[in-house]
């Protein structure tokens, strides 16, 4: 092969691996709060987590859900694993109960922050304008790799943020698409 056409094989593929490279560049949600990937099992949970923890059956999957207690960005919260009726682990939340509204807020806040950092916004409206003052604040990412809710309850006897990452066989498509 002659020089000039060495270089523009050279410049072709380094072209196609750049245009490939951006293509594949889709956002992946890691779970911060564990170590846990789909692919593992239940006793790697129970390895990881340090025993059987407490478990009831999930009426939304079909299979049983393992709490544990488990501390997030220094906040004392609880991991829930939930499996399917096939016994694949189909999603990983961590919930924690503020004190006070601000409290509630000002971790929403922070978590929000940082799952923007890693998936960019989520270009979902959950609170929009007319509902502004009845909602509390949320947010989901629509991911190939499985959707991601950040929600929060702010009533007046709970105050619970929920940081959830489902499995993309339970995921849903993101219903503002078809609008």
């Amino acid at each position: 092969m002659t020089q000039p056409r060495k270089f523009f094989a050279l410049l072709f593929t380094l072209a196609a691996s750049a245009v490939f490279a951006a293509g594949c560049g889709k956002k992946e949600a890691a779970c911060p709060f564990t170590t846990i990937t789909w692919d593992h099992t239940l006793e790697d949970i129970q390895e990881l987590e340090g025993g059987e923890g407490e478990s009831y059956d999930s009426t939304v999957y079909g299979g049983p859900v393992y709490s544990y207690p488990k501390e997030y960005e220094g906040l004392e919260g609880t991991v829930k694993y939930s499996f399917d009726e096939k016994n694949r682990l189909v999603s990983m939340a961590w919930m924690y109960e503020a004190k006070d509204s601000e409290d509630l807020a000002g971790v929403y806040d922070k978590l929000h922050g940082q799952a923007e950092d890693m998936l960019g916004k989520s270009g979902f409206k959950y609170n929009s304008d007319r509902f502004a003052d009845l909602t509390s604040p949320g947010d989901v990412w629509y991911l190939d790799t499985g959707n991601v809710i950040l929600n929060t309850v702010d009533a007046e006897d709970v105050k619970i943020l929920q940081y959830n990452f489902l499995h993309p066989d339970v995921s849903e498509s993101n219903p503002q698409d078809g609008k």
